[in-house]
C-alpha cells in the first residue's frame, strides 16, 4: 500500500510541475500560442515589446508566427514589424499600425488583447 501511496504523490507532483512549467513559459502573458518570448525581434517577425514594469524570464520580445489574428493579454509598449505590417488592439477598443519594416511606441498603460498580422 505504501508504494502505492508514494507513487500516486511522485506523479500528482510530477504533474503539478509540469503544468507549472507550461503555464510560466508556453506563451506570453497572453497569447494564444502562435510565438514565442526572445530577448530579440526575429527576421520577417511581427513583434511586440513589454512594456517597462513587465518582464518574462525568456526575453521581452513576443514574436508572432503568421498571418491573421493572434489574442494577446498585457501591456506593450514598442511594436517591431520585420516584415509585414500588423495592427494592435487595445482593451478600450482603440488600436495601433506598425507599418511594414518600421517599430513604433505603443500605448503602455492600455492592456493589448490582439495583434492583427497582415498579409
Amino acid at each position: 500500500m505504501r508504494t502505492t501511496s508514494r507513487i500516486t504523490a511522485w506523479a500528482a507532483t510530477l504533474a503539478t510541475a509540469a503544468a507549472a512549467t507550461i503555464a510560466l513559459t508556453g506563451s506570453p502573458a497572453a497569447a494564444s500560442g502562435g510565438g514565442f518570448w526572445s530577448t530579440s525581434c526575429g527576421d520577417g517577425r511581427a513583434c511586440i515589446k513589454l512594456a517597462p514594469g513587465h518582464s518574462n524570464p525568456a526575453g521581452p520580445f513576443w514574436n508572432i508566427d503568421g498571418c491573421g489574428y493572434h489574442t494577446i493579454n498585457d501591456y506593450y509598449g514598442s511594436g517591431y514589424a520585420h516584415g509585414n505590417a500588423f495592427d494592435v488592439h487595445y482593451a478600450d477598443q482603440r488600436w495601433d499600425r506598425v507599418e511594414a519594416w518600421t517599430s513604433r511606441g505603443l500605448d503602455p498603460n492600455n492592456r493589448v488583447t490582439g495583434v492583427t498580422v497582415l498579409c
